[in-house]
């Protein structure tokens, strides 16, 4: 156990309670020696690895240890954000919980977890999230006038949410073509660069967006309301979690963010372990507004079922679909100009590359192929997305799109 990993963090009987605390003493004395951020490397290292799939099954349950242990924490601002682990869907959950197999047998394919690491596993494009105050009436519209989530407004602790991407550095065609679709798809919009920027519904504050330079990134969307809450996976056992919630139809979320809610604990100083929380039943694939240039007043179309906060959490089926770290931008301040990254460096070379962000001879940051607001706001955009990033402490977590560019 340590201050922030505790089996006494999960809602158990004393015999699970006494299992859970056994598993969690197993894994830090085996797997944490060297520490928690190096130990979570590791288990990326295998699950970004389509040749070790046998031993996904095995880390995922470690992670699911951590999590379970982990303590019930708000963040705030900018973090950093490594994708850990990706699952699929067990629409089969109930046979095999039956047959007592843990997952099914389709389940096991792990498709999406397969297809993620040949494409953007090791290049990456999504870069983290950030956490900004919010007004209670912005929340009340946000989430329709919901009782239970407009009572428990706090300003100290609800915030909106956004996430970061950015084009992987020297992409493939594939790769390529990942930012510029998901910027139409999900409709990002352009980092903000000033305290003015109009198109959010945060406060955007100056020390946040300080913090954000330690995080390369041009593009910013998939917007969330975040409070402190319980799990909504029945397996939790209501845990108390930090949540994250993508569905409100007001946030005009897009499939696949309509099923999807974070849950978040911190197990470390400065670092927290989310779980992607999926719905199997009763959500909307997203809408078409296809009548409303022919009918006055026809609204638009929703395919599948909007999200009903009212309705019981386990009416929607939800199962965790994955890991992700999210890790404060102090752990970052030493920027990829730490030891691992410039060991081949001479001492002379090193300021260069902390004044730029780009090491010497590398290719400048390529030109947005989206577009934006002009080339003025595309060049400041990529310089803060090319500068130093994340510290050597974190540097083996990072996709390859930082420790390539910055």
């Amino acid at each position: 156990m340590t201050r922030f990993l505790n089996r006494e963090h999960f809602p158990a009987g004393a015999k699970a309670a006494g299992q859970l605390g056994d598993a969690l003493d197993a894994i830090l004395a085996r797997d944490g020696r060297s520490g928690m951020l190096p130990m979570l490397a590791g288990y990326k290292q295998i699950l970004a690895d389509n040749r070790r799939k046998d031993e996904w099954d095995a880390i995922n349950e470690k992670l699911m240890t951590l999590f379970k242990c982990g303590t019930a924490a708000p963040l705030d601002g900018p973090m950093i954000g490594v994708s850990i682990s990706i699952r699929d869907s067990d629409y089969l959950a109930p046979a095999a919980d039956r047959l007592g197999t843990g997952r099914s047998a389709l389940a096991r394919l792990e498709w999406m977890a397969s297809l993620w690491n040949l494409t953007f596993g090791k290049s990456g494009i999504w870069m983290g999230k950030t956490f900004e105050p919010v007004a209670p009436e912005t929340v009340a519209q946000k989430c329709e006038n919901h009782p239970a989530t407009v009572a428990a407004f706090d300003p100290a602790t609800t915030r909106i949410g956004r996430n970061f991407f950015r084009q992987p550095h020297n992409p493939s065609l594939l790769q390529l073509a990942g930012l510029p679709v998901l910027t139409r798809l999900w409709n990002l919009k352009d980092r903000p660069l000033s305290v003015e920027a109009g198109e959010f519904d945060s406060v955007i504050l100056a020390d946040n967006l300080e913090k954000e330079k330690a995080i390369p990134y041009t593009h910013t969307g998939g917007i969330f309301l975040a409070q402190p809450g319980h799990s909504i996976v029945a397996s939790m056992n209501e845990k108390p979690v930090y949540q994250l919630n993508y569905r409100w139809p007001a946030l005009h979320p897009v499939y696949p963010m309509t099923r999807l809610i974070d849950e978040l604990v911190q197990i470390d100083e400065g670092v927290f372990l989310g779980q992607l929380v999926m719905a199997t039943r009763h959500y909307s694939l997203g809408t078409i507004d296809l009548l409303s240039g022919l009918i006055p007043g026809a609204g638009a179309l929703t395919l599948g079922e909007a999200y009903d906060a009212s309705a019981p959490p386990d009416d929607y089926g939800y199962q965790n679909n994955g890991f992700f770290l999210m890790i404060d931008t102090k752990k970052g301040a030493a920027g990829l100009c730490g030891r691992r990254l410039c060991l081949p460096a001479p001492p002379s070379r090193r300021s260069r590359i902390c004044r730029t962000g780009v090491r010497p001879g590398a290719a400048a940051a390529p030109r947005d192929p989206v577009g934006g607001r002009g080339r003025s706001h595309q060049r400041l955009a990529h310089r803060l997305a090319g500068r130093c990033g994340p510290s050597a402490e974190i540097y083996h977590l990072l996709p390859g799109s930082l420790n390539a560019a910055g």
